[in-house]
């Protein structure tokens, strides 16, 4: 991945081609020190060591490790918020059995092949201002997810999808967050248990999918 993450302030922004890829360069580098040496040997010095380039070079973008992590924290949620609508836009074409799996589903095996992203949340780098600055990722998600949700419930109305997705984005970060503490596979148990919650939920508050009304009828 090269790509400059989205909503990313940075100290100086590349404007040419080759600052760009120096960016990115550094970006790569600090996930791959994540990945292999955790939060605990996470720094701008060993990210410079791993992008073959000087320190300073990390300076000019990023004013510290913290900085650096948020930025991590940025893309790595901006490719979650692409997963899910990937999962809005295949449902779409052809509905899920179950909306609350698929979600939590992608989102987990998103967790899964990002053994970064596990390093950076787990180990004392997720920080409020981290947390804020991932939050527009999360409205995408939750955006998603009520596209889902018009599929499945078209007589619901618009205003009552959108704060259950909200709840459902809510709830459903604190359970993953929980499964992977646990596990950094996921606790299986503990998904399985927050699929039930979670489309127990979505039921109580949307009704019957139209698949099912339509079937039953």
């Amino acid at each position: 991945m090269t790509d400059q993450p989205p909503d990313l302030s940075l100290r100086n922004a590349p404007l040419q081609a080759r600052s760009r890829a120096r960016l990115g360069l550094v970006l790569d580098a600090a996930e791959e020190v994540l990945e292999r040496d955790g939060a605990e040997g996470f720094s701008t010095t060993a990210v410079a060591r791993m992008a073959g380039v000087s320190v300073g070079s990390v300076y000019r973008f990023f004013p510290d490790k913290q900085a650096l992590a948020e930025a991590l924290a940025v893309r790595y949620w901006s490719d979650f918020a692409d997963l899910v609508a990937g999962v809005a836009e295949a449902d779409a074409q052809e509905p899920v059995a179950d909306p609350a799996m698929a979600v939590l589903g992608v989102l987990a095996a998103g967790f899964r092949a990002r053994p970064g992203f596990l390093a950076l949340w787990y180990g004392g780098l997720r920080t409020e201002r981290v947390r804020d600055r991932t939050r527009d990722a999360r409205q995408a998600i939750a955006a998603s997810i009520e596209q889902i949700f018009a599929v499945h419930w078209p007589e619901a109305p618009q205003d009552v999808r959108a704060v259950a997705a909200q709840m459902v984005v809510l709830s459903g970060d604190g359970l993953l967050r929980e499964a992977f503490r646990r596990d950094l596979d996921g606790d299986a148990a503990l998904l399985a248990e927050s699929s039930v919650m979670l489309s127990s939920y979505i039921a109580h508050r949307l009704g019957s999918p139209a698949s099912q009304e339509g079937a039953a009828g």
